[in-house]
């Protein structure tokens, strides 16, 4: 059906709009002319995606200077049905008679649930996903492997570079499996391809992290336009969302991995530093020099496992009490220590820096 709220033109893809959708969108159409913001609520299964979705994409095409919209949900199973809706308002605006060229619908989740590579995808574990990933796809990797012939990388990564951006996906709204499946029949990466898409897209339906966490955001979602709609489905979750984004959890486990670690480091330095102290010394500066170049490493993908590195700190020299190798790993087994030892307290404590 086709009605106006003010002078816009609505599709709705249904036979009627109930009274509290219509209120919705009035609402809705309010927040945006003002350019401002708006927290709007509606009760479960009154269809309020499809009238969010139905008013947006009706305000991007009738009014100049198309507005991305950037469309956040709360795990995966929501992602895809919010996408699923798209994709049937998009076909229904089609045989209304609407022109939407060159319109784009995508989503954008973890490698685990978008990952086509035979050996890689098998793996249960997302964290094992993204560390094999980053083994096949790294800068660094694929300039090695152009000297040594037995590194291993991933096909469907290497077509999706060969190809410019206005090649990679037509026109349409793809859901997950859709976007996997295109991935598949073209030998190209689903997750870097919608990452590379992205900049293109007039909507975007992701996770919270996307938007919320400064490690995911910085990669993913630093160039999107200032006059981008931004949409919180549930925004009641996102304290808790920020929260994990900025929070580490650490366990027993975790210690003792670290302390064997920090342990094998002592005796490669100590190796090195008998065989030849200037490569020791070449080899920590690289180190060094790694922290400093850590803004780059993030378009290799690499921060995403990591707690938050401030810019300021990145950009500020080494303290000179761990320069040198040996000092590096005595101050690393001093902080699991002291790690360990705030584990077995059995109230809560609080710190700050001094």
């Amino acid at each position: 059906m086709r009605f106006f709220i003010d002078d816009l033109p609505v599709i709705f893809p249904y036979d009627y709009v109930y009274p509290e959708q219509y209120q919705y969108m009035c609402g809705l159409k309010r927040s945006l002319d003002s350019k401002g913001h708006a927290m709007l609520e509606m009760p479960s299964g009154t269809g309020k995606t499809i009238s969010l979705l139905s008013l947006i994409i009706a305000y991007q095409q009738f009014y100049p200077g198309r507005r991305k919209l950037v469309y956040c949900s709360r795990t995966v199973p929501e992602i895809d049905k919010a996408l699923a809706e798209l994709k049937r308002l998009m076909e229904y605006r089609q045989r209304q008679g609407c022109a939407d060229e060159n319109f784009i619908g995508l989503g954008l989740t973890s490698r685990k649930n978008l990952c086509v590579h035979p050996q890689v995808s098998t793996e249960r574990k997302g964290a094992i996903v993204d560390a094999r990933c980053r083994e096949m796809t790294a800068s660094w990797v694929r300039q090695k492997a152009q000297t040594v012939g037995n590194i291993e990388l991933c096909d469907f990564f290497e077509t999706l570079q060969t190809m410019e951006t206005s090649e990679l996906l037509p026109s349409g709204v793809y859901t997950l499996e859709d976007l996997t499946d295109y991935g598949k029949a073209h030998k190209m990466c689903p997750y870097y391809l919608s990452r590379r898409v992205i900049p293109m897209a007039d909507v975007i339906i992701y996770s919270f992290h996307y938007m919320l966490d400064p490690k995911v955001a910085e990669l993913v979602s630093k160039e999107f336009e200032k006059d981008s709609i931004v949409v919180f489905d549930e925004a009641h979750n996102i304290d808790s969302i920020c929260i994990d984004s900025l929070s580490i959890d650490i366990n027993e486990r975790t210690l003792r991995s670290s302390t064997a670690s920090v342990e094998r480091l002592g005796e490669r330095v100590d190796e090195m530093k008998a065989q030849n102290s200037e490569k020791l010394r070449g080899e920590y500066d690289r180190l060094v020099e790694g922290l400093r170049d850590a803004l780059a490493a993030r378009d290799e993908d690499l921060v995403l496992s990591n707690p938050i590195l401030p810019d300021h700190v990145l950009n500020e020299a080494v303290p000179g009490n761990i320069r040198k190798a040996e000092h590096f790993v005595r101050f690393l087994k001093r902080f699991i220590e002291y790690l360990k030892a705030r584990m077995r307290v059995m109230h809560v404590v609080a710190e700050t820096t001094p």
